[in-house]
């Protein structure tokens, strides 16, 4: 078996392992190259050791350890964020496990650090009366105010992911009898929402002012290019300031608001789960419990409830071009 350095195996773990193995999204590659970014800067702004000199022998428990609470102390990390970086470096560490055993003693004591245990954050979502609030800070006075209300429209309708939203084309709708839309994204899988008469009605009217053709991205930028989820994201944050509400409204919220709204009239949670494609139920519990403690904490702001109650090769030569890289990412 070929004696790889950690260059050379941090190079294929994000170029082969995770896209073509593990079948990762963008999304997630980029979340884990962050994470690298990061820990690789750590090691040579705090641990002193030179770019073209980091080893396996550096990537120890302490140095994680070190590295972890260096992200949520120095650069204020939560703690959710944290165990996302610690996820990423297991994930690299089990790779490395299958490719170079004769680091397992190191890696068993990475992949036995625990995640940080940390209170549940009550997501933001709207409440009916702050969607229709929202909804009607959008003008539809232009073609772009037109295809921002439509866009945010069906978001909500779909409770679909921000890269979901940006895949569309006109013929993953079905706009006749049982309108839904097939959404394309995390894990690469494909799932079919059912959408309101009254979105339908709006897609209708849309596709035929902006004359789309089947083939064509559902929603498009300045350039005539399908949208980005950059623009999506300036977009809803836009329209944020406009309705003045104060919370921190996201894309990912309106997906939260139709979970929120879908368990306020009692849909059960295996149909809530399949309209957001999740693979465990138990992440859609998530917002029954949300729902619970939300109503919990209305009845004692009513009551007023008292609580006082109870050895390896370091001459990198072309691989330290993508610890480079990862150094310069944005």
């Amino acid at each position: 078996m070929k004696n790889y350095n950690f260059a050379e195996l941090l190079n294929y773990y994000f170029n082969n392992y995770l896209i073509i193995q593990k079948n990762m999204s963008n999304n997630t590659i980029k979340s884990y190259k962050f994470t690298f970014k990061l820990f690789i800067k750590y090691l040579i702004d705090y641990k002193n050791i030179k770019i073209d000199k980091i080893t396996f022998a550096n990537i120890t428990r302490d140095n994680v350890m070190d590295f972890l609470n260096y992200i949520e102390n120095n650069l204020k990390n939560k703690i959710k964020t944290r165990n996302q970086r610690l996820a990423a470096i297991k994930s690299f560490c089990r790779f490395v496990s299958y490719e170079q055993i004769e680091y397992l003693d190191n890696i068993q004591q990475i992949l036995a650090i625990s995640d940080k245990k940390c209170d549940n954050e009550i997501m933001d979502y709207l409440t009916k009366e702050e969607l229709d609030i929202y909804l009607k800070s959008v003008s539809t006075n232009s073609r772009k105010g037109i295809r921002n209300y439509t866009l945010i429209t069906l978001m909500y309708d779909s409770a679909a992911r921000v890269e979901e939203m940006t895949n569309i084309k006109v013929n993953d709708l079905n706009l006749g009898v049982n309108p839904s839309v097939m959404l394309y994204g995390k894990g690469k899988k494909y799932r079919t929402v059912p959408i309101c008469e009254s979105t339908k009605n709006l897609l209708i009217k849309y596709i035929n002012l902006f004359k789309l053709n089947n083939f064509d991205y559902l929603f498009k930028g300045n350039k005539n290019s399908k949208c980005s989820t950059k623009m999506i994201t300036h977009i809803v944050t836009k329209y944020a300031k406009v309705a003045n509400i104060n919370k921190n409204i996201h894309p990912h919220v309106f997906r939260h608001t139709r979970a929120m709204h879908m368990i306020e009239v009692d849909i059960p949670l295996v149909y809530i789960r399949d309209i957001l494609g999740h693979a465990n139920i138990n992440t859609t519990e998530i917002y029954a419990r949300i729902n619970i403690e939300t109503k919990r904490k209305a009845l004692e702001d009513i009551y007023n409830i008292d609580s006082n109650f109870n050895k390896e090769d370091t001459s990198w030569n072309k691989d330290t071009e993508l610890l480079k890289s990862l150094l310069e990412l944005d």
